[in-house]
């Protein structure tokens, strides 16, 4: 773990603050804690809430009680002769005040110690995989259960709760991140919040939702159509569902985050829906909804790398009228990438 990250010396330590690389370099989830890194030993600092499960589960690391956390550090600097601490630079500033006081090493707050942990992050085990692979399953079962629960007079409110009804059902750990549901007008926002609004006949529903297995997130987006569409909408979601699958058919190790985005931004303005389609292509999954790399115009130093899982979210969004966005999750192989998701994405019509 220590040569990985390879910050750690004779003289130098790491300091591990948040929670999600806590738990991804110990396997460990606690909402409090400190994980210490040094040339002889790793250190894991949990309170009492904790230090039972984390003795039973966490790895890789010594675990001890957290009662003074600048006494306990300071114990172990005095007798590795650390001079030097590097953090985290998502602490924040009072955090890291603290530390630079209390403690009796030089104390720095490192972008490239959190940039390498986000790289390390950004590639996945095939334990890891399997995680995000089993959130899937369980977010797709979940759609599955509300086509047939979708109707005229059910609310975006009322679907957003039965999908988080399901996935919990199914065995999701919890939500990936709030649950969207926006059905006609609403649709046209691509992070809008479900509302009271009834479905109405000839409205899209997008939902985009994922689940929790392992700690790992899954994160998938679905238009739907109910009693019937324009001609209109049938074209932008066709569009859509162009446009998302040839990202499908570019993406592998070695083309930029740039490369994918034009990929399907470029099938989009071709239709002369370029001004409607309004965020990124994509972005990283893993133990965060949002992780490296970001597949965005622009992004044309940052190369994919295989291990790596990223979705593939095109969308159009025309203003006071609807929006469509289709969404998958691509695992990057050396030649191309595996489609993670199983769930249909040919228009369906309620």
């Amino acid at each position: 773990m220590t040569k990985k990250l390879r910050f750690v010396t004779d003289k130098t330590a790491v300091l591990i603050i948040t929670s999600v690389n806590r738990r991804y370099l110990t396997g460990f989830s606690s909402s409090l804690g400190y994980l210490l890194l040094t040339n002889k030993a790793n250190f894991l600092f949990v309170d009492g809430r904790y230090i039972e499960a984390a003795q039973k589960q966490a790895s890789n690391a010594t675990v001890l009680k957290l009662e003074n956390i600048a006494e306990q550090l300071n114990k172990i600097f005095k007798e590795q002769e650390t001079q030097k601490l590097l953090i985290e630079v998502e602490n924040d500033i009072s955090t890291f005040t603290y530390l630079k006081k209390a403690l009796i090493v030089k104390v720095s707050a490192s972008a490239a110690l959190s940039e390498r942990l986000k790289a390390l992050r950004s590639i996945k085990t095939s334990a890891e995989v399997d995680c995000v692979i089993a959130a899937q399953r369980i977010a797709e079962r979940a759609f599955e259960e509300i086509l047939n629960f979708i109707r005229v007079g059910v609310t975006e409110r009322e679907i957003a709760a039965f999908l988080e009804y399901k996935m919990k059902s199914f065995g999701s750990e919890g939500f990936a991140f709030d649950t969207i549901v926006v059905s006609g007008k609403n649709s046209s926002m691509p992070h809008g919040v479900p509302t009271d609004k009834p479905i109405e006949a000839g409205d899209f529903i997008t939902m985009d939702y994922g689940a929790v297995y392992g700690g790992y997130l899954s994160d998938m987006t679905r238009t739907v159509a109910v009693g019937h569409v324009t001609d209109e909408m049938n074209d932008v979601y066709n569009t859509v569902l162009k446009a998302q699958e040839a990202v499908i058919k570019v993406v592998k190790q070695g083309i930029t985050c740039g490369e994918a985005d034009k990929a399907a931004r470029q099938v989009i303005e071709n239709a002369g829906y370029g001004e409607f389609f309004t965020h990124s292509t994509g972005h990283g999954v893993g133990l965060e909804i949002h992780e490296t790399p970001n597949l965005r115009s622009g992004e044309n130093n940052q190369k994919l790398r295989a291990g790596q899982i990223v979705t593939d979210e095109p969308g159009i969004y025309l203003p006071e009228k609807f929006g469509v966005r289709i969404e998958d999750m691509l695992l990057i192989g050396k030649n191309g990438c595996k489609n993670l998701t199983k769930a249909e994405k040919r228009l369906i019509i309620l």
